[in-house]
């Protein structure tokens, strides 16, 4: 359009932004920019990890918890068998029995304390007895007591020193049993130092609580 002398010109239709409107409209962008980088950074941010379990406490420091029903107090009785003979005599067989008392003051069939008590025919002639304390640690152990052995022949009774270091597998254990003798409880020449093996069977009885923690003890 053009304009004629004199005219004074007329505002254009089209609205034009001042400084400051310019100002505003950048303000108003900027913040619209940060919040759209937000809400993506937002979006892109993992969820958080649940919590760890706490951690269960042990007994005893040890990986697995002890059955608070296993007993620690047993009895054990069985049959013994083997070979004995003194050093100075002859080889023979020996059966019998033996009854023993077990208690593991901390854990089951761990370190225990008990006694023994034994009674066996050497070979089917005359009979031999021993009883005394004894220890336990795991599959090891030893009895340490005293023993009898009646006189047969020109033998006389004799009493001694029974020390027996046994090792155990299940129900079954294996001793070296050495007897020595102390002095004579009659007329007659005592034995002689008195070594053997021994094995028995025996079969431990829970006095207070479960064997193994299996239901049917």
């Amino acid at each position: 359009m053009r304009h004629r002398a004199g005219d004074a010109p007329r505002p254009s239709s089209g609205r034009r932004l001042g400084p400051p409107g310019l100002v505003r409209l950048v303000c108003s962008l900027g913040a619209l920019a940060a919040g759209l980088v937000a809400s993506a950074a937002d979006a892109a941010e993992p969820p958080p990890a649940p919590p760890a379990p706490s951690p269960e406490p042990s007994g005893g420091g040890g990986a697995s918890r002890s059955n608070p029903r296993q007993a620690k107090n047993f009895v054990g009785l069985g049959p013994l068998f083997g070979i004995t003979g003194h050093v100075d005599g002859t080889i023979y067989g020996a059966l019998g029995f033996e009854l023993s008392y077990v208690r593991y003051p901390v854990e089951a069939f761990g370190f225990g304390l008990g006694a023994f008590a034994q009674a066996q025919s050497v070979g089917f002639t005359h009979g031999r007895w021993a009883f005394g304390p004894q220890i336990n640690f795991m599959m090891f152990g030893a009895e340490l007591g005293a023993y009898l052995e009646e006189g047969y022949g020109t033998r006389a009774t004799t009493i001694g020193l029974h020390a027996s270091p046994f090792v155990s597998i299940g129900f079954f254990s294996a001793a070296l049993r050495i007897g020595v003798p102390v002095s004579a409880f009659s007329e007659g020449t005592p034995y002689g130092l008195d070594l053997g093996l021994i094995c028995a069977i025996k079969a431990p009885i829970p006095l207070d609580g479960q064997l193994f923690g299996l239901a049917f003890h």
